[in-house]
């Protein structure tokens, strides 16, 4: 009988350990170079944004602006901790481009919106109903922080020769196409 009780306890906690899927394998992420003694330069999110949107081009999708309700609404990020922001999602459901940079007021409001915009992007990755063609674009979302500047980005666009590929090459493609937007934000910041 015991050994039944523990092979039958050992199953249930192997299944268990099964159950747990992918929480949120992406942590945030610094995006100075490590080593580099680069000092980033004073921009505006304005030139930023500028620079991420020329960089996608017509691929660039988020249209519809957020204020200050919805930044609080949406990513619990309160107005007061932030210098200046531009946040931009989609004008239409079905798509999920989202950019949010963010130049934090100080060290503990930088803090505070990276623990926002992680929380935001645990909810979009873990709980939040999905199109099953924004599954993997959602899970290649990122947030990233270079000093006081802080962003979310889920940006870019998947061609259908990768989307048949399958799931695989769909997450890779969409961090990659996360990556531009990275490239062009380090281009902007790191400019001498």
């Amino acid at each position: 009988m015991k050994k039944r009780v523990l092979a039958l306890m050992l199953a249930v906690s192997l299944a268990l350990v099964g159950c747990g899927g992918k929480e949120n394998e992406k942590e945030t992420t610094n995006g100075a170079d490590s080593g580099s003694s680069a000092q980033i330069q004073d921009a505006s999110m304005t030139v930023i944004h500028d620079a991420v949107k020329a960089a996608y081009g017509e691929n660039y999708l988020p249209s519809m602006p957020y204020d200050d309700t919805s930044l609080q609404d949406v990513f619990g990020v309160d107005p007061e901790w932030c210098e200046e922001y531009i946040a931009e999602g989609p004008m239409i459901s079905a798509h999920v481009d989202t950019f949010v940079g963010i130049k934090a007021k100080s060290e503990e409001d930088k803090n505070k919106v990276l623990g926002a915009l992680e929380e935001y992007r645990n909810y979009l990755i873990n709980d939040s109903f999905q199109y099953p063609a924004n599954v993997m674009k959602v899970q290649a979302s990122e947030v990233i922080s270079f000093e006081d500047y802080v962003f979310f980005l889920m940006l870019g666009t998947v061609p259908m020769e990768v989307e048949e590929q399958g799931d695989d090459a769909i997450l890779a493609e969409a961090e990659a196409q996360n990556q531009i937007a990275v490239e062009a934000i380090r281009g902007v910041l790191y400019t001498k």
